[in-house]
């Protein structure tokens, strides 16, 4: 009989014959057994209400639906997104090159530096760790003001981005290509990417082929945008012609991040029945995680309630932008884009997500929960990589989390001074480094862009 599994079938005979310890531990049954051997049994690791939080986390299920995407699980959208992941030739010029130690890409002025996968690189079991130096917000055609998130397991994500900009995954790599921090790219430039390179396969995916008139600049230029002559003198039509294709590049790109799921966490095996997956020094920081409350906000299987709060997180560090209102920020340019779930270009306008949303002076400062999983591997921490390591977010909470000042966040009630030793926050620590899964398929990670 393993152990954690002891005090649910262990202790339900027990009560039915004699009862158990306060402690939780398992007592002996002399007066029922009398002849019976005396038998010291282990306590259990956990407890039954720990026991049952921890069912809760784990394992981890099959990623929700997402039918604003009609191809979200199109293996010939995956395989033509995964091409686009890699691909740094539409990537518009760098505004910072690399002065040999800022982790640059390239000279100023260059073009065809930065893919998705330059802030989201396929090292590190494929989290996310191609950044700025000191690390802290990444880095692409220019410093942004964020530290980019991974997109291991993102396709659990109910909003996409620090401050739930996009309310889609697919939404998410149309902003990202054309924002002039991260790739400086174009719609325009996207549609010409994929007739001259990838035809064949955007044919295939999707029922509608590229328009012919991509083979050349004559109708539509080589570049542009809303807000450029290029994009705004095209007529209504073919606008909408170049925004279809713009977004089932989106599309191709989220059917491809939602193969790259990580399992088999050591804490998966624990739970699943493997006392020996983790150490005693871990299984103390789980009990820690639950008692003081972490649990409350990192919930369920993806170790997040997908909610905002305000933890008052000082914007301070090389490049960090002095201040980040979060979502009341983002939850304008979502509410007003129209690539939202509500739009045309949704596959599904009955989700619901976006009904009574407005802006809220509530939600100045508010970021997104971080899921835990592979937390370890994804350092810098916060918004803005203001933590290095763990023990420092650890010790940001046990502080009772940041002061908002005069900022006009009003910082999450939840948050207070934790008093942890320095041996909790190393349990603490222990117990995050099990949430690390097993490496994402080769396959699912190959750099076709060679």
């Amino acid at each position: 009989m393993r152990t954690i599994r002891a005090v649910v079938v262990v202790v339900t005979w027990s009560v039915a014959v004699a009862g158990c310890g306060d402690d939780g531990k398992v007592a002996p049954d002399a007066a029922v057994h009398p002849d019976a051997p005396a038998i010291d049994a282990p306590a259990p690791l956990l407890t039954a209400p720990e026991l049952a939080a921890a069912h809760a986390l784990s394992p981890l299920p099959a990623p929700p639906a997402d039918l604003t995407n009609a191809y979200a699980d199109s293996a010939k959208a995956a395989a033509l997104g995964q091409m686009l992941f890699f691909d740094k030739s539409y990537a518009g010029p760098l505004a910072v090159g690399d002065d040999g130690t800022n982790g640059g890409l390239g000279a100023v002025g260059e073009t065809g530096k930065v893919s998705c996968a330059s802030c989201h690189a396929v090292g590190s079991d494929g989290m996310d760790d191609r950044r700025s130096k000191p690390n802290n917000v990444s880095l692409g055609t220019d410093f942004g003001p964020r530290n980019a998130l991974s997109v291991i397991n993102s396709a659990f994500y109910t909003w996409t981005n620090w401050g739930g900009r996009f309310d889609s995954q697919w939404s998410l790599s149309l902003a990202v290509a054309e924002n002039a921090k991260i790739m400086n790219s174009s719609r325009l430039a996207v549609a010409h990417l994929l007739y001259a390179k990838y035809r064949t396969e955007y044919d295939a995916a999707f029922p509608v082929a590229l328009d012919v008139r991509l083979a050349d600049t004559t109708t539509f230029a080589a570049t542009g945008k809303p807000g450029q002559p290029a994009f705004d003198g095209l007529s209504t039509t073919d606008q909408a012609i170049i925004n279809g294709i713009y977004v089932n590049y989106g599309k191709a790109i989220q059917a491809y991040m939602r193969t790259l799921i990580s399992r088999d966490a050591a804490f998966d095996r624990f739970v699943a029945g493997d006392d020996g997956a983790i150490s005693a020094s871990a299984v103390h920081g789980f009990k820690l995680f639950l008692a003081d409350g972490c649990v409350s906000c990192h919930a369920g299987p993806d170790f997040t309630d997908n909610q905002f709060h305000a933890l008052a997180v000082p914007q301070t560090g090389l490049h960090v932008p002095a201040s980040d209102l979060g979502r009341y920020t983002d939850v304008a340019a979502l509410l007003t884009s129209p690539f939202n779930t509500s739009g045309v270009y949704s596959n599904n306008t009955t989700t619901g997500k976006l009904t009574g949303l407005v802006q809220d002076n509530a939600q100045k400062g508010q970021f997104r929960t971080k899921s835990l999983r592979n937390v370890a591997l994804s350092a810098p921490y916060m918004h803005a990589g203001q933590h290095a390591t763990l023990d420092e977010v650890i010790t940001f909470y046990d502080q009772g989390g940041g002061d908002p000042g005069a900022s006009g966040i009003v910082k999450d009630s939840r948050l207070a001074p934790l008093g942890l030793s320095t041996q909790d926050r190393a349990d603490l620590v222990a117990f995050l480094q099990t949430l690390s899964g097993a490496p994402v398929a080769a396959g699912a990670l190959v750099d076709t862009s060679k």
